[in-house]
């Protein structure tokens, strides 16, 4: 899949592209190495990180090794669709924006919802008594907006085709939450953007590829629960502010769903328990190690 990411990227006019192996076991950095395109920048680490750390690496790489005056974020499963970069390049940005999120499609064309850019539901009393009336199950803008000409304002956005300020990330926002491990640290980095005043648009016409087979899948590791509790909850107390307290209870009710929808999966209760108490205590310093024992798993 990398190699299948790199053909389309460095096919483009990028300045420079930063990769992380992180401690990939599979021949990726041997086939890297063989690599001669000077644009490319490889970043070996011992220890995986998880995704969460994997971009705080790469984005810190990126800022410090190179004058890019804008950093562009995705997957090794994720690339950007032909003219993406000039179409970026084409934008007229004022100092205002910090952020720009491409239009995620899956490889046959259809929106992928895991990278689709949300509103925040808390900005006012108002939008959070319709949030507690409606059955939404998610804050991401509608999929008609992908047919929008205009740009759109968004409160967040994933990572893959973000595109940030090279001086913010110098500066002011620094890197992404690399203790989060997998799951959050893009919105919650692109939250953290919004904070610093700046605005963040949602772009239809600059459009990225992302062929992840699957969304998320405890088949093999159970440990991701803990995450998606814990990092779930993070993120709404940052984002709702005094108002995650009356929230709480809705997502304490799609918790239990997810029990509910996995309860035959070993180890889950301990693991969804482990991910409620540690999002509510603000407390990232459980070690992955730990957490792939909870979940019965080497």
């Amino acid at each position: 899949m990398l190699k299948t990411v790199l053909e389309h990227t460095l096919a483009q006019n990028f300045s420079a592209v930063v990769v992380v192996n992180n401690a990939s076991q599979d021949g990726t950095r041997d086939w890297l190495e063989t690599q001669t395109d000077p644009r490319l920048h490889c970043v070996h680490e011992t220890v995986n990180s998880g995704g969460a750390g994997g971009f705080a690496r790469g984005m810190d790489y990126a800022a410090r090794h190179t004058d890019c005056d804008w950093l562009v974020c995705f997957d090794d499963d994720a690339w950007p669709q032909p003219d993406a970069l000039r179409i970026f390049q084409s934008l007229p940005l004022p100092p205002t924006v910090g952020g720009v999120a491409a239009a995620v499609y899956f490889p046959n064309g259809t929106v992928c919802d895991m990278n689709r850019p949300g509103l925040n539901p808390f900005a006012s009393i108002r939008k959070f008594c319709r949030l507690l009336k409606s059955r939404r199950r998610t804050f991401a803008i509608d999929p008609a907006a992908y047919q929008q000409t205009k740009p759109l304002p968004v409160d967040y956005a994933s990572f893959v085709g973000f595109f940030v300020r090279a001086a913010l990330v110098r500066g002011p926002l620094g890197l992404p939450q690399k203790d989060l491990f997998i799951y959050a640290d893009d919105t919650l980095y692109a939250w953290k953007l919004r904070c610093l005043g700046l605005k963040i648009l949602f772009v239809p016409s600059i459009r990225f590829s992302h062929d992840c087979k699957t969304t998320v899948s405890f088949a093999r590791n159970r440990w991701k629960i803990y995450y998606i509790v814990r990092n779930r909850i993070l993120f709404y107390k940052k984002i709702a502010g005094w108002l995650f307290l009356p929230f709480a209870p809705l997502l304490l009710l799609s918790t239990l769903k997810l029990y509910c929808k996995n309860r035959t999966t070993p180890h889950i209760g301990r693991l969804i328990l482990a991910g409620l108490q540690d999002g509510l205590r603000n407390d990232t310093t459980r070690a992955h190690t730990n957490i792939v024992t909870l979940a019965g798993e080497s």
